[in-house]
C-alpha cells in the first residue's frame, strides 16, 4: 500500500489504512457495478449487435432498441436545463450579492430544505397539476409528455443548482469586491464582471450535479413522461409522450427480474445510462480543470 500513499504521509498509521480501505471500497463498488452491467447486458449486444443502438422498436420477446430511451433521456434533460438555468442563476446571484445577511440565511435555508424533498412528491404534484396545465394550454388529449417531464425535472433540480451556485458565488474572496468598488465599478459590473467569472468553475459544478440528478431521476419522470417507447414524429415535437432510460427501468425491471432477454435488455440500457453519466462527468471535470488552470 505504500506506493499508493503520499511519501510525506506515515502509511503505517491506522487512520491511513482505514481511509484507504474506505476509498478502495468506494472505487471497487463502481468497478463491480460496471462489470455487473457488462456481464448481464452482454447477451443483448451478442443477439442484436449495433441494432440495439440504431433500431426504433422495443417489443418484449421480439426486438429491443435503446435509441428511443436515449432520445427521451437527452431531450428531457436538455430541456430541463434550459428552463432551470435562468431562474437558478438569477436567484443565486440575487441571494449572494444583493440580499442582507439575515434574509440570505432564510432564503438559503429554504433552498436547502426544498432540495431535500423526495422525488415522488414532485411526481404527485406533476400528475395533479403540471400534466393538467400542459394538456389544457397546448390542447392535448393527454398531458403526460416529454415537455411535462422536462418542466418537472427543472423544478426538481432548481434547488440543487441554486444553492450550490450560491455557495460558489459566496466563496469568491471579498477582496475582489472591495478592490472593484475602489476602482469605481457599479454593483452590476462587480457582479457580472468580477464575481461571476471567478465563480464559474463552481457554478459549472453545480450545473453538472443538477444534470446528474436529472438524468437519473426515475419515479417522478415515470409518472408524467407518457411511457411510449418511440421517437416522436417529427423528432422535435416535445408535446408527444416518450420514455427515458430510468423510467423504462422503473416500469419493467420488476416484471423482467432475473432472466431472459428482456432483463438483459434492461440491464444493457442501464449500462448505456451509466456510460452517459460517466462521459458527462469527465467532460465537466476537464472543463473545470481548463478553467482553473
Amino acid at each position: 500500500m505504500q506506493f499508493l500513499v503520499d511519501p510525506e504521509v506515515n502509511w503505517k498509521h491506522p487512520v491511513v489504512w482505514v481511509t484507504g480501505l474506505a476509498a478502495t471500497l468506494a472505487s471497487g463498488s463502481v468497478i463491480l457495478l460496471f462489470l455487473f452491467l457488462v456481464v448481464q447486458g452482454f447477451p443483448v449486444f451478442a443477439e442484436f449487435g449495433f441494432g440495439f443502438f440504431s433500431g426504433g422498436d422495443w417489443l418484449p420477446g421480439e426486438s429491443y432498441s435503446v435509441l428511443p430511451l436515449v432520445y427521451g433521456s437527452l431531450i428531457v434533460t436538455a430541456l430541463a436545463l434550459v428552463w432551470v438555468m435562468p431562474p437558478a442563476l438569477g436567484c443565486a446571484l440575487y441571494s449572494s450579492e444583493y440580499l442582507p445577511p439575515s434574509w440570505r440565511r432564510v432564503v438559503k435555508a429554504m433552498m436547502e430544505l426544498l432540495s431535500g424533498v423526495p422525488g415522488i412528491l414532485f411526481g404527485l404534484l406533476g400528475v395533479s397539476f403540471l400534466a393538467v396545465w400542459v394538456k389544457d394550454i397546448f390542447g392535448l388529449i393527454d398531458g403526460n409528455t416529454l415537455l411535462t417531464a422536462s418542466f418537472l425535472l427543472a423544478a426538481m433540480i432548481l434547488p440543487t443548482i441554486m444553492t450550490l451556485a450560491e455557495d460558489a458565488l459566496r466563496a469568491v474572496p471579498s477582496e475582489y469586491r472591495e478592490t472593484a468598488r475602489a476602482l469605481g465599478l457599479t454593483s452590476s459590473e462587480i457582479t457580472f464582471g468580477v464575481v461571476l467569472p471567478q465563480a464559474l468553475p463552481g457554478v459549472a459544478g453545480a450545473v453538472l450535479l443538477g444534470l446528474g440528478r436529472a438524468m437519473g431521476e426515475t419515479v417522478a419522470v415515470m409518472l408524467v413522461i407518457g411511457g411510449l417507447d418511440l421517437i416522436p414524429e417529427p423528432w422535435f415535437d416535445i408535446t408527444q409522450p416518450g420514455q427515458s432510460i430510468p423510467s423504462k427501468l422503473g416500469r419493467e425491471a420488476a416484471e423482467a427480474l432475473g432472466s431472459g432477454m428482456h432483463w438483459n435488455a434492461l440491464i444493457a440500457s442501464g449500462l448505456v445510462l451509466f456510460l452517459m453519466v460517466i462521459v458527462i462527468s469527465l467532460i465537466g471535470t476537464r472543463l473545470l480543470k481548463r478553467k482553473t488552470a
